[in-house]
């Protein structure tokens, strides 16, 4: 999905993939440089800038990291469709997927992933590393914490606040707030568990 997102920039002059859990030498046409301990060669070979496509929170933060240590550049990924107020802020390495709206004032930290067709409203402030799921809600205001995660089509009211590394269930509305590490999913949310460096939710959460 990144892949694509930055095909339809049209700005990058070339795109190559690292990745430790790949053998083939591709992906949809593009290289694969080698595993993750190839950033410096990634350097080396003349890339100057990075964006990490991966969904989990905890690993992408570390991932950014270590591309940012070796001197590698995040870059904004926005794809066309996607509608992002000029009176906004996107940090580096954050992508916007298909459709999805920033409005205005919303602050939107590094390595995030604002995903298809989601709304952040006006004034929200998104810390790194967080990811908003596609068809999520958030209401005027709101607060997302560092690491957390929130579900497929979750609603947020206005001036909520989302704790680090918490994750919303999909569906669920939150009224108010969400602890720092909760698992929380229901209408109106309620927490089920602890969150373990920000783990998915599992069906056995639910029951």
């Amino acid at each position: 999905m990144v892949l694509d997102c930055a095909i339809a920039t049209g700005v990058f002059d070339g795109i190559a993939f690292i990745d430790d859990g790949l053998t083939r030498e591709n992906v949809c046409g593009y290289p694969v440089l080698g595993c993750g301990s190839s950033v410096p060669d990634a350097v080396a070979a003349g890339f100057s800038k990075v964006m990490v496509a991966i969904g989990d929170n905890s690993q992408r933060a570390r991932c950014f990291a270590t591309a940012v240590r070796c001197g590698l550049e995040p870059v904004v990924v926005v794809h066309p469709t996607a509608v992002v107020s000029p009176f906004a802020f996107v940090g580096g390495g954050t992508v916007v997927m298909p459709q999805a709206v920033i409005n205005s004032g919303a602050v939107i930290g590094r390595n995030c992933i604002i995903n298809t067709a989601c709304v952040v409203e006006h004034d929200c402030f998104i810390s790194d590393h967080a990811h908003i799921s596609p068809g999520a809600v958030l209401g005027g205001g709101v607060q997302v914490g560092e690491g957390a995660h929130v579900g497929l089509g979750a609603s947020i009211l206005p001036g909520a606040v989302i704790g680090a590394e918490s994750v919303v269930g999909a569906g669920s509305v939150v009224l108010r707030a969400v602890d720092q590490g909760a698992v929380v999913a229901g209408v109106p949310a309620r927490a089920l568990a602890s969150a373990r460096h920000n783990r998915p939710m599992r069906s056995a959460d639910l029951r």
